[in-house]
This record gives structure tokens, sequence and C-alpha cells, in this order.
């Protein structure tokens, strides 16, 4: 198995795993506060339980969530020989060790955090939260023996980020010594970044930079301070129907069974009919077209490789808070035996450390991100692969209209040399 399949292999593997895993979370999510307001939930234990500790996350300063392939190289093997993608052991004993952290901590409750508002007074953007002095957070991605290979880090309103790009690439079976050839012309902040050290990036500086970028227009291509449109809002009423939409489809599609104790923790398993629950779904949300242009149009069938079988997680709680998630991505896959499975594990703590930012960090400037912006668009030595061909008007509607990038990111993009195809697939999975 060549270097270039073993990385293919980890990135699918990876894909499905952190798609698989944030679904399922997310579903759960929605499924405790839709239940929590469900005059039937007093009367369900189990559903009881899980919605109390969904809850219960928001109630402290901080919060962790951990994900993992909870499954040996073997089993991994295994998974990969089952479902045709052949997993060699060296790419399976490297992905059985990854795990990707997220750490929040404030000053105050997690839950009593708001978006701010606009001038109008209704909610802004939702990623300006994360531009809130108050709320701290990281991301972190380890490999073996907990070794760092990418952490980003925000704290006071300022960016922290380091990374061990050639630890990243023996992960993938690449050789390390063609990182540093590769990264050699770049600024030395950005070098020493790749190569595990910390360095800081302003707000301001990074605003800058992107005002650069935009020839100082504004961000939707406009005159030069022009404000963004607002993200759609929804009216209350059509608030009020897909609340009331979701909790029927919820309390009619997901059940739960409490699996006594494992490990001295409570065991609930959440199971749900896939097909059966993704069609309500999209008839819940349909609605929504109308006001959100930007949604498309929804497809009247859901596709046919959406698995028609009962999905299970099982869920653990200790003394009523939420432990971890666990969802068996072979399961998804009819043509499996029974016997392989690939579990993959959300790992969730209250009362984490606070967020704090590293000591000796060095500042990366607004010359070097023109430096760096120049090195990869081309100047000297044919950026990503030479520049590309220009999009056409057509083309950036095309990319923004699924809503996972705005004309700003799709012209940005397109100047460091991505292809239609490149942006196309970056929409897609941002969607």
């Amino acid at each position: 198995m060549t270097t270039q399949q073993q990385e293919y292999v980890i990135n699918t593997v990876i894909r499905r795993t952190v798609r698989t895993t944030l679904a399922a979370a997310t579903c759960s999510t929605v499924l405790a506060a839709g239940l929590a307001a469900c005059g039937t939930v007093q009367q369900l234990s189990a559903a009881q339980k899980v919605s109390d500790a969904f809850r219960k996350l928001g109630d402290g300063k901080s919060f962790s969530a951990k994900l993992s392939v909870d499954a040996t190289a073997a089993q991994i093997e295994a998974f990969g020989a089952a479902t045709g993608d052949k997993i060699g052991a060296d790419s399976a004993a490297a992905l059985s060790t990854v795990s990707l952290a997220v750490s929040l901590s404030a000053d105050k409750p997690l839950k009593d955090l708001r978006s701010p508002k606009g001038a109008d007074g209704k909610p802004a953007d939702p990623d300006a939260l994360l531009g809130d002095k108050a709320l701290s957070f990281s991301y972190a991605l380890t490999g073996k023996g907990g070794k760092s290979l990418l952490e980003l880090r925000q704290v006071g309103g300022r960016t922290f980020a380091q990374a061990d790009l050639a630890g990243f690439a023996t992960l993938v079976g690449e050789d390390p010594s063609e990182v540093r050839e590769m990264t050699a012309d770049l600024p030395a902040s950005v070098r020493g970044a790749l190569a595990g050290k910390w360095v800081s990036l302003d707000a301001g500086t990074l605003q800058d930079f992107g005002k650069s970028l935009r020839g100082g227009r504004g961000a939707a291509g406009g005159k030069a301070g022009a404000t963004p449109s607002a993200p759609p809002t929804l009216s209350p009423g059509t608030q009020e129907n897909l609340l009331k939409s979701l909790k029927d489809v919820f309390s009619r599609d997901v059940s739960f069974e409490d699996k006594g104790k494992q490990d001295g923790k409570d065991r609930v398993t959440v199971s749900v009919p896939s097909r059966r629950l993704a069609e309500d779904l999209l008839e819940a949300f349909r609605p929504l077209v109308e006001e959100i242009p930007s949604l498309g149009k929804l497809p009247t069938t859901l596709p046919s490789d959406v698995p028609n079988r009962k999905l299970a997680m099982d869920v653990l709680l200790d003394h009523g808070s939420l432990s971890s998630v666990t969802f068996d991505l072979a399961q998804l896959d009819e043509e499996i035996a029974p016997g392989t499975s690939l579990p993959i594990k959300i790992a969730f703590g209250k009362d984490a450390p606070a967020v704090q930012a590293p000591a000796g960090a060095t500042e990366i400037t607004k010359a070097d991100l023109d430096s760096l912006f120049g090195e990869i668009s081309g100047a000297g030595r044919g950026g990503l692969g030479g520049p590309a061909e220009p999009l056409t008007d057509a083309q950036v509607k095309e990319l923004t209209q699924g809503g996972g990038l705005t004309e700003q990111q799709v012209r940005t993009y397109s100047k460091l040399g991505l292809s239609f195809e490149d942006i196309k697939e970056l929409a897609v999975a941002r969607a």
C-alpha cells in the first residue's frame, strides 16, 4: 500500500468518523432539548437521564469533548477489509492513536453565554460568539502517546496555533524531511508554527489582511466599509412550528433503553430507525426553504445509500453527568457481517482546566501573512499547482448556494490556486 493510499484511507475513515459522531452527538443534543420540553418525558426514565445529562453540560464554566476511534489496530484493519477499503497495519496503528479534543472555558456558566446582537436587536452571526473575550477555547489533534500534531487556542480574543507537520507526515507514512524542504521559503514565524512552536495572531491583523485581499472592498465585494448582510433568521412562528415538529419527530422515532451498569456508570442505549428519521426530519425542515433561500431546493427523496435499519448508540452517565457517547460505524453498512465493528467515541468532561494562553508565542504580523499568501499563491514557485482558472460569475453563484462558503471565501480560495472542483468539495463539506 503506497503512502498516498495510506493517507487517503486515513483521511476517508477520519471523515466518516467525525461526520458520523458529530451527527450522533448533534442528534442527541437536539433530542435532549426537545424531549425536555415534552410532556411525556417525565414518564420515560432512560430518556430523562439522557436529557438531564446533556442539559448539565452548560451548567459549568468549562467543558471538554474528546473524539477518538475506540478500537484496536486489528479491528480497524478488519473493518477496512469488510468495507473494501484495505487498511494496512501501519495505517491502522496510526489511526487507533489519533484523537481530537475540544475544550471551552468562560468566566461564567457556558449556558449563560449569548451570541451578540446586531444594531437591529436581532442575534448576530453565531460565529461572532467565538470572538467573545469571555470565552476561551482550544482544538487539539494528537497522535501516539498524546503527542500534539495540531492545536489552536483562542484566549482573550487572541488566536494561538502550533503544528507538528513532520509528525503528521510520519503519521500518514510520508518522509518528514520533505516537509522541511517544502516549508523552507516560508516566513520564519510560520516555519516555527509548523515545527511545533507557538505563534499568536491578533484579530485586527487578520481583518487587515482580509481587507488587503479584497483590495479594500467590503466583505461582499462592495465599497470599503460596507456592512456584510445579516445571516437569515426565522420568523417566531416558523421557529415555533419547527421546534414542535422536531419534538414530534424525536418523540415518535427515538427510543431509549436502560441497560444497567457498565464500568460503574449508567448505560442507556438510544435507538433510531435511520431512514424513517431522516425522512421525517426532511419533512420538518422543508418549510424553511421559503424563508432561507440559501438552503436551495431540498431533495424530494433520500439518497439510496441512507441505511434502512435501526441504528443505536450507547450513552454512559456518571452520577447523572454525561460521560461518553459511543457509535459503531459498522451499523452504516448493511453488507458488513456480524462481528466486525469500528466503534467511535466522544468522551465528555465538565470542570476541565480553563484554556490558557501559551507562553513565549511569536506574533504573526501582516507582513508574514502577505509573504505566506504570495508564496502559496504562486509567487515564484507556482503555488498550489499554479494559478487556477478564473471563476465565472455563474460558478461563484453555484459555490455559494449551499451556504457553506461566502463569495469572499470562494474568491480567496480561487486566488490561492484552488480549482472550481476543489472549492466545490470545500463548500459541500462546510454546508
